[in-house]
């Protein structure tokens, strides 16, 4: 890939394009028994979660929070819903979550338990599942509308969200050749309106589920990573995000998205990187 100024380092067509193909090994890097051992650790880690916290655990997957939003019904409600998820299929699900905390402590059962345990907690804080849903809550024919307090948390949020998304600032699109979905940034963008830091956080965890939900639906869950990609063309000192903010950012995917990106790719990126 070329520049338009020889001071500004890139990786090439070349690099980027053999970069996003697939790694044929991922799915099967650890043995059976390795895979045999994980799955009792994972095992061990829920029988330890509340059946609150295996609920919230579940839903970081897509497939789960529409299926379990989509069987509840408010009451008076006598329209056909489909059949709640199972226990089995939602401890399959938080097993999933406990896998990723699990890799990323390197086996350590107990470290990865507190560390699911923070992202629960930090998941609800944050909202999280009211930013996945507050664009789509009311579009659903099966999932029941919010309550009028769920509404007016939901159209906040969408009032929020939408001017950096109008902006282009982060979006997803398109796909790695294994269908990783691509987490999109560019930097240079937010100059316009600087850093809101009460939403450039939830802004960020928006995109970031966005492209975690394509990637489950393109690979029915069989892949959980996505790939980053920062545009630092026209990026300056003006442009650069606080270090507070910064350290957000860097904290909450150690910490709360372990597992889920793939590569991270920096293209156009000055000196100073």
């Amino acid at each position: 890939m070329q520049t338009a100024n020889d001071n500004i380092t890139a990786i090439t067509s070349t690099e980027f394009d053999s970069a996003l193909k697939p790694e044929n090994d991922e799915l099967d890097s650890a043995s059976k028994a390795e895979k045999d051992v994980e799955a009792e650790k994972c095992l061990s880690i829920i029988t330890l979660l509340s059946e609150d916290e295996k609920e919230k655990a579940a839903r970081t997957s897509y497939k789960y929070l529409v299926a379990s939003t989509s069987a509840t019904s408010k009451d008076g409600d006598n329209s056909e819903k489909p059949p709640p998820p199972s226990t089995e299929e939602r401890d399959k699900y938080a097993m999933a979550m406990a896998r990723r905390h699990l890799r990323a402590e390197n086996g350590n059962e107990k470290k990865a338990l507190q560390k699911m345990r923070n992202t629960i907690e930090y998941r609800d804080k944050m909202k999280i599942d009211v930013i996945r849903q507050c664009f789509t809550k009311n579009e659903s024919d099966v999932t029941p509308p919010p309550e009028e307090e769920e509404e007016e948390e939901y159209q906040y949020h969408i009032d929020n969200l939408t001017p950096n998304l109008l902006e282009g600032k982060l979006f997803v699109r398109g796909y790695s050749k294994d269908d990783r979905a691509l987490y999109i940034s560019r930097a240079h963008l937010f100059e316009a309106r600087g850093y809101d830091t009460e939403w450039f956080l939830k802004y960020n965890i928006y995109t970031l589920e966005r492209a975690i939900a394509c990637t489950e639906r393109a690979t029915n869950g069989e892949i959980e990573k996505v790939i980053a990609i920062f545009d630092l063309g026209q990026y300056s000192n003006k442009v650069r995000t606080p270090l507070t903010l910064s350290k957000d950012i860097t904290f909450c995917l150690r910490d709360h998205y372990p597992e889920r990106l793939e590569k991270v790719f920096m293209i156009d990126a000055p000196f100073l990187f």
